[in-house]
């Protein structure tokens, strides 16, 4: 059992910091201001820290022990690919060697990259969440743009704060900063169903949506969540999601039109990062962005708690991959 886990920042005091200042959160102390070590937010902030976040991704060994790290700009999702694994950061796409023994930067770069979020594979390429745009975009190993799909072109036109927002798509937004607030659904996860269709997690509104390639159309699959990140497809009927502010990782049944829970993990923390089942060791991998921990819970229950992994508290964890044999 081992897995490669990306921190998107190894400044996490800093952006505590910027989270307070900026008024990014919503749990009160008791003197009335609000204190908490991740944005709980519809709130989110206008502006991203202007100070250098860091970043690396880490190879841990059966035991939690980080073995190897490999220093990254904000790497956040990653995808097994042919040669490697690739690794999003904000406005590029980069590849490693599952022992991290090598580093290919800048495998494919997009004008419309921007504040790059998850990262799967599909039947004819790589689906990216660009974040920063609200928009979802498909390409090729090779940097050719297959397909994408615009939030703000399919209803989703005005952020929290009311704000109608407006992206030339033919720009280059890469290393253009666009805070949380500004976003409409700050879109931060996507995979490919087998049928074709894709699901994302949309963060503003607490829901997983089924997107229609050919029109674009989508519709609800999965409503009432507390910010969602980090979905992954089990097979063709099932597939997961972290119900983050809740601590939740949720087994979702899948249809045509709507998914039903049939499964939850809970962990004790209010920001469940990503979460994984990992079929080759029968667990469920937790990732606790607040604590920087990462927990093994055994079985498709996971109701026992196998191991936890306690690591720097200055890493802001992002995503674990399994990259174990069956």
């Amino acid at each position: 059992m081992a897995y490669l886990l990306s921190c998107i920042s190894t400044q996490h005091s800093m952006l505590k910091r910027h989270w307070r200042q900026t008024g990014s959160t919503r749990e009160p102390q008791q003197d009335g201001t609000q204190n908490t070590e991740c944005p709980l937010t519809t709130l989110g902030s206008m502006q991203k820290p202007e100070e250098d976040q860091g970043g690396l991704i880490c190879l841990l060994d059966p035991m939690g022990k980080s073995t190897k790290t490999v220093k990254l700009s904000m790497p956040a999702g990653m995808a097994i690919s042919d040669n490697g694994v690739l690794v999003a950061t904000p406005d590029a796409i980069h590849e490693v060697t599952s022992d991290l023994s090598s580093l290919q930067q800048n495998v494919v770069s997009l004008p419309s990259f921007n504040l790059l979020h998850s990262l799967s594979r599909t039947r004819q390429g790589y689906l990216v969440a660009s974040t920063g745009l609200d928009a979802l975009l498909e390409f090729t190993r090779e940097g050719e743009l297959l397909w994408s799909w615009w939030a703000t072109e399919h209803g989703f036109t005005h952020t929290p704060k009311g704000e109608r927002r407006v992206l030339d798509k033919s720009a280059d937004h890469r290393g253009v900063k666009y805070g949380t607030l500004a976003q409409t659904t700050h879109v931060n996860s996507a995979a490919e169903l087998a049928d074709g269709r894709i699901l994302a997690s949309l963060f503003h509104q607490g829901m997983v949506i089924a997107i229609d390639r050919d029109s674009g159309d989508w519709q609800p699959v999965l409503e009432g969540l507390d910010h969602p990140h980090s979905i992954r497809i089990i097979n063709e009927e099932y597939f997961t999601v972290a119900d983050t502010a809740r601590g939740t990782g949720l087994l979702v049944h899948i249809d045509r039109s709507n998914g039903n829970i049939e499964n939850a993990v809970t962990v004790d923390t209010n920001w469940l990062q990503d979460c994984v089942y990992d079929a080759c060791n029968d667990c469920w991998v937790m990732v606790d962005g607040k604590h920087s921990q990462v927990s093994i819970h055994a079985g498709l229950s996971g109701d026992h708690l196998q191991n936890q992994f306690k690591l720097d508290p200055e890493w802001r964890l992002y995503e674990v991959l399994p990259i174990t044999v069956c």
